[in-house]
């Protein structure tokens, strides 16, 4: 496994000495009123243990790890190269790491060792071959498995209605966890077997509708040693692509106003911000109600690097705080399962992409 990237202790100060305008936009910061879980707070942390003037201790990473990867500070950030989310995800990990984890991780960490998923299930039993030989790997993910395999079945449905000629491997956890996790080891490990797997597919496409699993396998993987041989695709993009084609066809359905919440990896990360708004669109009887904030300046769900497992508390509160910029009678559509998850809160009703597509191209009998 290649070494993982070293802290740019010039950036980490930067933001260390910064007048932090960011703090008006991190969530974490909004909803604990912590000073230590501001965005300097944890970069003066972060620098300060870089610098040998201070030791990891079990309050010091738990401070630094209390971030939730959304990148919301850049958004009025004036060091246009800094990446603080990474920079301190790099100090736990790299090559001055704390080298104890958090009690809150532990049990997730052994559920990865032991059944290739945090959730503590085996994700095997979900993916079954399809298609002897497939031009395309539907990939749903560990969090999608765990809490909503609805979205498999979704997807697997208009995989068929297009004609595509796809299969689904027995999954294990794209490995995103165990590095967030501080377990570089472990990350590896499940990067290797997933590629194993996809390569035996034969396939010549990944398609996945998680984020952070897209973002791994596009990556993260390749600076870990593992190479997928195969071209990788989000979901929206993929079945937008599909209908575009004409394989698809979208009929009318009663959803009437969607207000669709743009993922922080899509919108900051992947700059994907157009695909799942024309995604909606193509579907008959729709209109997007947008929320107050949304594309680059989406606020976060609080799902971001398994914050909801780490810190259920804090993530709930940053959720509940994201539902305040949406119209309280609009249906919310995302394209992440951590941010279903999140916001499935005070009676909302949250639909992932792929499943108001299905309702819109597949009937019954599909």
């Amino acid at each position: 496994m290649a070494e993982i990237n070293q802290v740019d202790l010039e950036q980490l100060l930067n933001c260390a000495l910064c007048p932090n305008l960011c703090r008006c936009d991190c969530p974490v910061l909004q909803v604990t009123g912590r000073e230590a879980v501001a965005p300097a707070g944890k970069a003066r942390l972060a620098a300060q243990v870089q610098q040998d003037f201070m030791v990891w201790n079990s309050e010091l990473l738990e401070a630094v790890s209390n971030c939730l990867g959304c990148r919301n500070c850049t958004v009025l950030c004036p060091f246009p190269d800094l990446n603080l989310c990474d920079e301190l995800l790099y100090s736990r990990t790299g090559e001055k790491k704390a080298g104890f984890s958090l009690p809150s991780w532990e049990p997730y960490l052994n559920n990865l060792k032991r059944y290739g998923s945090p959730y503590g299930q085996k994700t095997a039993d979900q993916a079954v071959k399809v298609a002897k030989e497939a031009e395309v790997v539907y990939y749903a993910g560990c969090t999608t498995l765990a809490n909503n395999p609805g979205v498999l079945d979704a997807a697997q449905q208009l995989l068929k209605k297009a004609g595509v000629s796809y299969t689904l491997i027995s999954e294990d956890c794209c490995g995103y966890p165990a590095e967030t996790w501080g377990d570089l080891e472990l990350a590896g490990q499940l990067a290797a077997e997933n590629c194993r797997k996809i390569a035996e597919s034969g396939a010549k496409v990944l398609v996945t509708g998680c984020p952070e699993c897209w973002q791994t396998f596009s990556e993260r993987y390749p600076y870990w040693g593992h190479e997928l041989p195969v071209k990788i695709i989000d979901g929206s993009t993929y079945f937008l692509n599909l209908i575009k084609e004409g394989q698809l066809k979208p009929e009318f359905i009663e959803l009437k106003k969607i207000s669709y919440h743009d993922p922080c990896i899509w919108a900051r990360t992947a700059e994907k911000i157009s695909e799942p708004r024309e995604l909606i669109h193509k579907i008959p009887g729709i209109t997007i109600e947008e929320p107050v904030y949304n594309g680059k300046e989406t606020h976060c769900c609080g799902g971001g690097r398994m914050f909801q497992l780490s810190f259920p508390v804090t993530a709930a509160a940053v959720a509940a705080r994201r539902l305040n910029d949406f119209s309280p009678v609009a249906t919310i559509a995302t394209a992440c399962p951590f941010c279903r998850e999140g916001l499935l809160q005070e009676g909302r009703k949250v639909l992932d992409l792929v499943e108001i597509l299905a309702l819109s191209c597949c009937n019954e009998n599909d």
